[in-house]
């Protein structure tokens, strides 16, 4: 389903073969906000959500340069297109997690985030200059409170914070710190730490997925 005239502006649909739960799961996915990680990183997490009976929702969405405005403005456009009622979930990996928590801060729909891995501070992200300054790349002058989850918070949507101890891509200080921000504002939130590294998360095959999968039972069973 597209929803805008760029070539990245769509949203695949998972149906599943028998519905089983109420509401739907959004796949945001990651990859430092650059163009060349494209929504095939989240095509086997969405398959394995519809095989559970669990309506899926990949998400495409411009990147690079200076697209903090046009990624929020794309995810909003795509979570109208899902028709189904009830809880909406979005799970996000590494920089997906900062966008789906921006656009939970900016839309009431949104019930909960899970975060795998997520950069939840830009502002820590930027002092730690990740992944060759990518948070200066993807705001480009833009402010970054705008764009940092940690700065949104306290929101209506939970909050799940889900990250690895030994990831090497994303350092897990980042998760500690934004636990503890997420403790003083008062958000609605979980914190667990879990081994393996940044890419586990992504493996449906594997155990953090799993726990991904259980944190979606309070809302969506």
């Amino acid at each position: 389903m597209h929803y805008g005239a760029h070539p990245d502006q769509y949203l695949q649909y998972f149906s599943p073969e028998h519905c089983t739960a109420r509401g739907a799961v959004m796949i945001i996915h990651g990859g430092y906000w650059r163009e060349k990680y494209t929504a095939q990183l989240g095509v086997p997490l969405a398959e394995d959500l519809a095989a559970r009976g669990i309506p899926a929702y990949n998400l495409e969405y411009r990147r690079g340069t200076g697209s903090a405005a046009a990624m929020l403005a794309d995810a909003r456009l795509a979570l109208g297109l899902i028709k189904e009622d009830g809880p909406i979930t979005l799970i996000g990996h590494s920089a997906g997690a900062q966008l789906a928590c921006v656009l939970a801060a900016n839309d009431p729909r949104v019930t909960q985030v899970i975060s795998q891995a997520g950069v939840l501070d830009l502002d820590f992200a930027r002092k730690l200059a990740l992944s060759d300054a990518a948070v200066d790349l993807l705001l480009d002058g833009a402010p970054l409170a705008t764009y940092s989850p940690v700065e949104l918070w306290p929101m209506t949507a939970r909050v799940v914070i889900f990250h690895g101890q030994d990831d090497a891509d994303v350092p897990v200080k980042i998760a500690r710190r934004a636990a503890d921000k997420a403790a003083a504002l008062g958000q609605d939130y979980r914190f667990a730490l879990f081994q393996g590294d940044h890419y586990t998360w992504i493996d449906p095959r594997s155990s953090q997925w799993a726990a991904c999968v259980r944190a979606l039972t309070p809302l969506h069973y």
